[in-house]
């Protein structure tokens, strides 16, 4: 039915900006500018246009390492291997978060060690192992989602449901241009 639009919740409104974001941090250089890159503004490789190095060179090929992406919070795994009842594998959770599989298995070893995450056998694949959230698991990811909704509600609450409507498309057009460009 042609102008029949459905609601956006705010979880999904933001989940496409922060997609939108990190495709653009990505396309820009990981500086943040539309037009940031090698010509452009941005320093050559190796080169910090500021912080600790004072525009020397420091061996690193991105830029600068002040820009680092903050370290991998264990509740955004947590809620990543609720969204797997049925149990997941640790490589599915190292990509959906973006992040290597050693870095993933850190954090999953803390977890279970905490005892929020166990490992189980596949019993489609003996050789490999799922991930589970354990009781005190399931209940600190629900936390986390709630305390996520509770800021998001905050944080769009000026929009209309149209205005959010409108934002949710606009952000579908620009993600799509993202994937064209790529």
């Amino acid at each position: 039915m042609e102008g029949v639009r459905f609601m956006i919740d705010d979880m999904t409104l933001m989940k496409k900006m922060i997609m939108f974001m990190k495709r653009s941090h990505i396309r820009m250089g990981g500086h943040g500018m539309p037009g940031m890159g090698p010509g452009r503004g941005m320093p050559p490789a190796g080169i910090c246009p500021g912080g600790p190095h004072g525009g020397r060179p420091h061996g690193r090929t991105d830029g600068c390492d002040h820009g680092r992406r903050p370290p991998l919070s264990r509740e955004h795994l947590l809620t990543l291997i609720s969204q797997y009842p049925d149990g997941v594998r640790q490589k599915v959770i190292a990509e959906k978060a973006g992040i290597s599989q050693s870095s993933a298995s850190e954090v999953i070893n803390k977890l279970e060690n905490d005892g929020y995450v166990e490992r189980k056998v596949d019993p489609d694949d003996k050789r490999a192992t799922l991930l589970f959230l354990t009781e005190m698991g399931t209940a600190r990811a629900a936390e986390v989602e709630d305390e996520r909704k509770e800021m998001l509600q905050g944080m769009f609450y000026r929009l209309t449901e149209e205005e959010k409507q409108t934002l949710s498309e606009l952000l579908d057009k620009l993600l799509t241009e993202d994937l064209v460009e790529a």
